[in-house]
């Protein structure tokens, strides 16, 4: 059964997983509502307690709660609407990895496995996605100033037509 507040929460998040990034177009189907701080471990109904998710982000992240040692050594999963994530973890680009750039970045790739196979895979493609679009941007851009000019000299040929009475 879904979550009560599982739309607010699918909007807050455009649709797409708070961890990874993934969308429901991309999973072909919707997310699940997580409590990043776990109801198991006295979390609550708060709107800034749930993350949109993907099943996968879901089940690696289960009922992880940093304890006392864990906040010691920067171990915790960063929030998706709280914390900087890009002060943590950077895409490395042409490669679809995430990088680290802190204790708690590496924490937060490993526990999420969000280097796994499958979102390389994805990142990579998204990646050449945008490429293409910009490219395809580029050309229409091209082919609207190409036309603009054929038609700026297709006038200006029946401009010197009727000059010398053609």
């Amino acid at each position: 059964m879904a979550h009560p507040q599982h739309e607010q929460v699918r909007q807050r998040y455009s649709f797409r997983c708070g961890y990874c990034g993934v969308s429901e177009a991309d999973s072909g189907g919707r997310l699940t509502v997580d409590h990043y701080h776990p109801v198991s471990q006295g979390g609550g109904e708060s709107e800034d307690n749930l993350v949109y998710a993907c099943i996968k982000c879901n089940q690696f992240k289960g009922d992880f709660i940093p304890h006392a040692d864990d906040q010691r050594n920067e171990r915790r999963v960063l929030h998706p609407l709280i914390d900087p994530i890009g002060q943590h973890v950077q895409l490395e680009p042409g490669k679809g990895r995430l990088k680290s750039l802190t204790r708690t970045g590496r924490f937060h790739i490993d526990l999420l496995q969000l280097n796994r196979p499958e979102l390389v895979k994805h990142r990579l493609q998204r990646q050449e996605r945008r490429l293409l679009k910009r490219q395809l941007d580029s050309l229409i851009d091209k082919v609207g100033s190409l036309t603009s000019t054929i038609t700026a000299l297709e006038l200006e040929v029946e401009r010197l037509k009727r000059i010398h009475g053609q």
